[in-house]
């Protein structure tokens, strides 16, 4: 009796023992540029942004990055971007690039600090088509399988590693994937020179189409290595992240020289299109898509 009233008492104590700790975390003043930016071969005014890398615990509007001068080169001609609002600057609308020409982008800040990049232009395979398949898959939103639609990819990919491709989606004209984890792109290591058929980009739930039939764009660029592992790199760090198996973490390798993030590339596009038609069932069947 007398072991269990000290054993009794030795564990209220440990259990009431409390240590405080003061911990002061203290964001970087260290502040990196931002770049985004691409030219492509469409005819249309091609636009850079810059901003300024906020800390961590700095939750105040974004910093733009105004005054710059910033050009974009393909060893020939130079062009000159204008700043159409703070921090973000375009070239003309009769702009556009050509496939195989390495393009440069050069920034000059106002107190004549120095970006540059380059990044070649290289030419996308033809698309056949892109085709509409009725089943089921993972509708994001109601976070279920339900009916819906793949918009399936088919087309040739030329012989050679090294290839990669992004994809968007429009529907009645509006970009469905506009945000990093809803990003569909890939390398062509699993099939390289072979013909692409059936390969599903997008699911579109039945639900979210508003009307009986539904026009569809898919957007197709060519992207380099380097940007398709900028990619990577970014979800790695966010949407991908929290298994026990995740690597310390690393900022995305960027493509802009003296320290700065963010990417600038050059892309070839081509888009196709196709429609959605509801499926028509007996008013009996409906409830065994």
């Amino acid at each position: 009796m007398k072991n269990l009233i000290i054993i009794i008492i030795g564990l209220i104590a440990f259990i009431s023992c409390e240590e405080y700790m003061d911990i002061n975390i203290e964001g970087s003043d260290e502040q990196k540029l931002v770049v985004e930016g691409m030219i492509t071969t469409d005819t249309v005014s091609h636009t850079v942004t810059l901003s300024w890398w906020n800390d961590f615990f700095d939750k105040g509007p974004q910093i733009m990055e105004t005054g710059a001068t910033v050009t974009i080169s393909d060893g020939e001609n130079t062009i000159l971007l204008s700043e159409q609002e703070p921090g973000v600057y375009k070239t003309d609308p009769d702009v556009y690039g050509i496939v195989g020409k390495t393009y440069t982008l050069n920034i000059r800040l106002k107190n004549d600090s120095v970006f540059t990049t380059t990044d070649k232009l290289t030419p996308l395979p033809e698309i056949d088509s892109v085709v509409p398949v009725f089943e089921a898959g993972f509708d994001p939103n109601a976070g279920s399988l339900a009916q819906g639609y793949y918009i399936s990819y088919y087309g040739p990919e030329p012989a050679g590693l090294g290839h990669c491709y992004i994809w968007n989606m429009y529907l009645d004209g509006i970009l469905q994937n506009d945000s990093l984890q809803e990003s569909v792109f890939t390398n062509d290591d699993f099939v390289d020179g072979n013909y692409i058929k059936d390969f599903k980009l997008f699911f579109v739930p039945e639900a979210a189409l508003e009307n009986d039939t539904t026009p569809v764009v898919i957007e197709m660029f060519s992207i380099s290595k380097a940007y398709h592992d900028f990619l990577t790199g970014l979800l790695l760090e966010t949407v991908w992240k929290g298994s026990p198996w995740d690597g310390p973490p690393a900022n995305a390798v960027s493509n802009i020289s003296n320290g700065a993030i963010g990417f600038f590339r050059a892309s070839d596009r081509k888009t196709a299109a196709t429609q959605i038609i509801k499926m028509q069932l007996p008013p009996n069947l409906t409830d065994k898509r």
